[in-house]
């Protein structure tokens, strides 16, 4: 297994209270009956926060790993250009991912990477390019997101700060839902109103709001 941040701590100690807790995170979520259009294909959701360091991407990745020992077959897209991070957390390079799909004309195959974690793959951001909007509002994008709706049951998308940059707006399109993650002492009760409006102005089906810390 590759080197894991102590941040998942739903790998690495399963049986933890705070385990629990994204494990009702990802109960709350079944609650919410999220439906893809077609049946047939996975569910997509997308994580999002108003602002950077507000506990989103630790959110999602530790979600993402209680979906896979649900049985689920899952992949995150690290899909925040602007400041990735998700290599980091299960202990990748960030040398092919998303940026080289869109600029190379790679294969899905070649961008997605195993985590050593049973049923969890991960596509990592790859790169900082100077048009990350662009990119993840391209057809492209759109034609990575449906090529992955039919192999996996469950695809998991990290963006951008919602109130920072247009990407997490763009990427409501491809998304089924969409939880807010906000941090205690942190965020500012309007940024996430804001963020809320914002999100759901684009499209968004908000399934509700992760209180970090």
């Amino acid at each position: 297994m590759l080197q894991l941040s102590n941040v998942l701590v739903t790998e690495l100690d399963p049986i933890s209270p705070v385990s629990e807790s994204y494990r009702s995170l990802r109960t709350a979520v079944r609650f919410k009956k999220v439906v893809p259009a077609d049946q047939r294909l996975g569910m997509v959701l997308m994580v999002a926060s108003p602002k950077s360091q507000e506990g989103k991407t630790t959110t999602l990745a530790n979600l993402a790993v209680t979906y896979a020992q649900e049985g689920k077959s899952v992949v995150i897209v690290d899909s925040n250009l602007r400041q990735p991070s998700l290599h980091n957390l299960f202990g990748m390079n960030n040398t092919k991912g998303l940026l080289h799909f869109f600029q190379k004309g790679l294969d899905v195959d070649d961008v997605i990477t195993p985590t050593g974690i049973i049923g969890l793959d991960l596509i990592v951001a790859g790169g900082q390019p100077v048009n990350p909007s662009e990119l993840v509002g391209s057809s492209q994008m759109m034609n990575l997101m449906n090529q992955l709706k039919q192999r996996y049951e469950v695809i998991l998308i990290d963006s951008p700060s919602t109130l920072d940059y247009t990407d997490a707006s763009l990427l409501t399109e491809y998304s089924d839902g969409v939880l807010l993650v906000a941090r205690n002492g942190k965020t500012k009760r309007e940024w996430a109103k804001q963020a809320r409006t914002q999100l759901e102005q684009s499209g968004a089906r908000m399934l509700g709001m992760v209180f970090n810390q």
